[in-house]
């Protein structure tokens, strides 16, 4: 309220009686600048008188100044607009709004930057009608100056933009409810995804992906149920971009409850990179996904993780009734390798689906712990040759010396199909009577298995020492052939 109001009130005066006291009681050098404006013939030195006037910034000033609005010149109307800007009084709303159907761009920005100074919800609404003006320039105006102001109701005139047809407008009204980064702001972008303009969606997704704050998480999941399938895909679009911005554990695990599939991915491979215990223990509840790429995914980022509480989780997981499920589980604990995963493959030995056993027995292999050969051998009688055959693989990757006896076994069946693989572990498990046994092969009536068993025998004749020792070997039952 300014001081005409002030002593009106205060001391019952009238206006003749104020201007006749206080004209008395005004500083000379504002009642020579009020005179000037008053009266000056020349446009620009009343446009400077009230320019001068607003930078004073005495309340005094403001009657005048309301009446220059009403001046014949532009230049005194826009410095008359400025200078209420600038002493910031509330009661110049209405005049400054009545600005905005000025013929004259200049006196119309200059009129909305005043408004946005003052900043009350009467001059945001007196700004919001710039939205409807044909002039570009006079609605990117009236957005900076909401923007600015930055206020709930600020917010709410920025979102009014959203009902007009012009895309540009709806655009940079969505970048300025960014820039204001506010909880309300971000929901009034949320209303922009639901646009029918696909340009007006876009600047949306990309405007909350940029802010990144997961505040709006639950208005983002409620907008995937839309029934339009555009919305739900920029919903979808925006949900991926924010996720994928954060690293708080308990908002990507509300994401993974999301209805779209991109959502949960990128919730995945959020928590991947989290990759903390409370990241693995959400990271092995999506091993259940519908979705067998997601669950595929799920069990990557556990793999890579590698973690004691993603090998001992996932090898609790292996009770699942679910066959692709426990493939996922099985394929992920042999990527870890670690000596926590053994138990869970061990187990998984005695699946009933045999690609989950070879998987198994491969898994074993990597871990290079002697704590696996005992599944290893029992995996070597299993009832299928790829079993069997990923099984003594993985006995030679692990060098496991009380495995011979058992492939020697092996190679002297003629039933069996793995005598090549046999071989092949026998040479780098290279003990002498591992050997001896690769000269046995030499024997072999099928040409491929003497062919890998001469190639075997190559590689260990480098060395020459596992040879001398298998000539001087007495209890291995095998002759040498040269």
């Amino acid at each position: 309220m300014n001081k005409l109001m002030i002593y009106i009130k205060l001391y019952n005066f009238s206006v003749n009686d104020y201007f006749d006291w206080g004209w008395k009681e005004m500083d000379e050098d504002i009642k020579y600048l009020i005179k000037k404006v008053e009266r000056s013939v020349f446009a620009g030195n009343r446009a400077a008188a009230a320019k001068k006037l607003g930078e004073i910034g005495d309340f005094d000033a403001v009657p005048v100044l309301l009446k220059a609005l009403e001046d014949s010149s532009s230049k005194v109307k826009v410095a008359a607009s400025e200078a209420l800007g600038e002493i910031n009084d509330p009661d110049a709303v209405p005049g400054l709004t009545n600005m905005l159907a000025d013929p004259e761009s200049s006196v119309k920005k200059a009129a909305i930057i005043a408004l946005g100074k003052i900043g009350t919800p009467e001059a945001v609404s007196g700004i919001v009608k710039g939205f409807k003006d044909p002039d570009k320039l006079i609605q990117k105006e009236s957005v900076k100056a909401l923007m600015k102001i930055g206020s709930a109701e600020a917010v709410s005139g920025l979102t009014s933009a959203f009902v007009f047809s012009d895309s540009s407008l709806k655009r940079i009204s969505i970048i300025a409810l960014g820039k204001m980064n506010t909880y309300e702001a971000a929901r009034g972008i949320i209303k922009a995804l639901e646009d029918p303009d696909n340009r007006v969606r876009q600047q949306a997704i990309e405007t909350l992906g940029k802010r990144g704050t997961p505040d709006i998480l639950p208005e983002m999941m409620e907008m995937l149920n839309n029934p339009v399938q555009p919305v739900q895909e920029a919903a979808s679009e925006a949900l991926c971009k924010i996720i994928g911005a954060s690293e708080s554990v308990p908002v990507l695990v509300k994401a993974l409850d999301a209805s779209d599939r991109k959502v949960r991915k990128a919730s995945i491979e959020a928590l991947w990179k989290v990759g903390t215990s409370e990241a693995v223990s959400a990271l092995l509840r999506e091993i259940d996904d519908e979705d067998w790429y997601l669950r595929s995914r799920a069990a990557d980022a556990l793999a890579d993780i590698a973690s004691p509480e993603a090998a001992i989780g996932l090898a609790k997981a292996l009770d699942s009734h679910d066959t692709s499920v426990r493939k996922v589980i099985v394929s992920a604990l042999g990527k870890i390798g670690a000596l926590e995963t053994i138990e869970g493959l061990v187990k998984a030995l005695d699946d009933p689906e045999s690609s989950i056993r070879e998987a198994a027995a491969l898994g074993l292999g990597k871990t290079g712990k002697t704590e696996a050969v005992p599944g290893l051998l029992k995996a070597l009688n299993d009832s299928k040759n790829t079993v069997q055959e990923a099984a003594a693989a993985s006995l030679g990757d692990i060098k496991a010396k009380e495995a011979v006896p058992e492939m020697l076994k092996i190679l002297e069946d003629p039933e069996s199909l793995i005598h090549k693989t046999v071989i092949s572990s026998l040479e780098k498990i290279g003990t002498p009577e591992a050997v001896a046994g690769i000269t046995r092969a030499l024997e072999s009536p099928d040409a491929s298995v003497r062919k890998a068993a001469s190639k075997a025998l190559e590689k260990v004749d480098k060395s020459g020492t596992a040879l001398d020792n298998v000539k001087n070997l007495e209890t291995s039952g095998f002759k040498v052939l040269h």
